[in-house]
């Protein structure tokens, strides 16, 4: 004879762990719903916050789920809104599963350069091997102050073109544009220092909004790009541990999507 007292063997049940809130914010805002989508950016959320870099963030775009609907939220704060620093986009980009790519476009973050003044960074994720000829984010008073990322060619924080790095063909990979002071400013490319500046500009950044695609010169589109963006984020300056952690966090999140470089 058999007894049941209406209790479950343990081994029955099944945990699973929930998401970091953050990153479920962000699912249920970008209505993503396949599960490998969730794995990554739920263990990229781990893995910057494991790595004490989240907090150092301000805009964090993961570009993911193929769409400019998900593709414009911001990983920190998922709110349709021009005060969470989503994304509005212009006509002319192109959404798939691997990354969103500009022609003659942008995408406006609602961050302007001067909401810092000596300590920040720009990152971006290249997908296209092209090397040259454009900026892929930034904004400009059109004189001597600049905000920007521009793979492969240089990266001007504080000044036009004051960090050169021209030893590269190939554009794709995860760049990294920090500054830390007035004097320390430094690029980086799939985590490694590609090259430092100690000259002095104390130009105060420009009171515009930092666009994607392009460089924002006065509110109009200059030196457009037509690199896929497959991630991008706007924050604080990065040191170089913090540079080498953000570039394993994100090239996971990569591999983990199938779109790695």
């Amino acid at each position: 004879m058999r007894l049941s007292l209406g209790i479950t063997p343990k081994s029955y049940f099944s945990l699973a762990a929930a998401n970091d809130a953050d990153a479920q914010a962000f699912i249920d805002a970008a209505g993503i719903t396949d599960a490998t989508q969730k794995s990554a950016v739920n263990q990229l959320v781990l893995d910057l916050k494991n790595a004490n870099i989240w907090t150092k963030m301000k805009a964090i775009y993961p570009i993911l789920g193929g769409s400019a609907s998900s593709h414009k939220l911001n990983l920190k704060d998922s709110r349709d809104l021009d005060a969470a620093f989503r994304l509005t986009f212009t006509t002319g980009w192109t959404h798939s599963s691997t990354g969103m790519t500009p022609t003659n476009a942008y995408a406006n973050t609602f961050i302007a350069g001067n909401t810092y003044s000596t300590n920040i960074h720009l990152s971006f994720y290249s997908g296209t091997q092209t090397v040259g000829g454009s900026f892929e984010m930034g904004c400009s008073d059109g004189t001597t102050t600049t905000l920007s990322n521009r793979p492969a060619l240089n990266c001007g924080l504080g000044g036009l073109t004051v960090v050169n790095y021209t030893t590269t063909t190939d554009a794709r990979g995860f760049w990294i544009g920090s500054k830390r002071t007035n004097t320390d400013r430094e690029v980086y490319r799939n985590g490694i220092s590609e090259n430092t500046v100690t000259t002095s500009i104390t130009n105060a950044f420009p009171s515009i909004n930092i666009w994607i695609g392009g460089v924002n010169i006065n509110n109009a589109l200059s030196f457009p790009s037509s690199k896929q963006a497959r991630f991008a984020s706007i924050g604080d300056g990065l040191t170089d541990t913090e540079a080498a952690n953000f570039y394993t966090a994100v090239q996971n999140y990569q591999t983990t999507l199938n779109r790695q470089v």
